[in-house]
């Protein structure tokens, strides 16, 4: 039996070898997961452009009978229906139209007697007074709405300052 010896330049060799090929196959392992990124990436992209067109779809459509009341109220005020069959069928499309929103997960809030806090409400205008606390909201000229934990729009309310302060009373907080 004989055995040969393989010399340092041999086993370079088939060392090189191996690590060529083993270069080789994580070069193709890298651009196939890249690839596969890529898929994924444009998979997500495609997938929350359905979503928003079916979220936007689904609010529409249950918009879609508040805007179709609206226009038989309008009707019915141009055909000389009494003011309080009018009112009356406002009424019912105001509290749809809140329904809607109710399903959609877009919630009104009201800031009135609490403290102001600017995250979730804008002051309008200040009012001196010795009858509220300092800084409390005094009313509402519009209320705010969240959805989702996250503010649509804020309050715009006016809030209460002691008489003393030195703030006018027609100050409605507009930067000049």
């Amino acid at each position: 039996m004989t055995f040969q010896k393989k010399g340092p330049i041999t086993e370079l060799q088939e060392t090189r070898s191996k690590l060529e090929s083993d270069c080789k196959r994580l070069q193709e392992d890298y651009l196939r997961a890249l690839a596969d990124f890529d898929n994924y990436r444009r998979r997500v992209e495609r997938d929350l452009e359905v979503n928003q067109r079916l979220t936007l779809e689904r609010l529409v459509g249950d918009l879609l009978p508040v805007l179709d009341n609206f226009d038989r109220a309008v009707l019915a005020a141009a055909g000389g229906r009494s003011i309080e069959s009018v009112m009356t069928g406002v009424e019912l499309i105001h509290r749809q139209l809140r329904e809607a929103m109710c399903r959609h997960g877009v919630a009104e809030y009201s800031c009135v007697g609490q403290e102001f806090d600017p995250r979730n409400a804008e002051a309008i205008g200040f009012v001196q007074s010795n009858d509220h606390a300092p800084n409390t909201v005094v009313s509402e000229a519009c209320k705010g709405y969240k959805c989702m934990g996250k503010v649509l729009r804020p309050a715009r309310v006016i809030v209460a300052r002691p008489k003393d302060s030195g703030v006018d009373e027609t100050d409605t907080g507009a930067v000049e």
